[in-house]
């Protein structure tokens, strides 16, 4: 799960480098960029995370997999707080 959002990270990254014909990233930008990727990210972890508990064999914890999803969530709105700031 890891890996996929590192991976939607560097898709996000590599899009807005091959859009623009400088490398220099003006700031409200990077931060469109970074509010997207959190958002991004937390919704993959609201998904895929119960999806992952619910198809293991063994019973996992309600515990983590709350501190994840709410973690997730919070991921989700900061991502927002961030992109919507000017």
């Amino acid at each position: 799960m890891i890996g996929l959002c590192v991976a939607v990270a560097f898709a996000k990254i590599r899009q807005v480098l091959l859009t623009r014909d400088s490398a220099v990233i003006d700031k409200r930008r990077a931060q469109h960029l970074l509010g997207e990727t959190m958002r991004d990210i937390g919704i993959l972890v609201v998904v895929f995370a119960p999806l992952d508990a619910f198809f293991r064999h063994e019973r996992t914890a309600l515990l983590p997999l709350g501190l994840a999803v709410a973690g997730a969530l919070i991921l989700i709105v900061l991502g927002i707080m961030v992109e919507a700031t000017e």
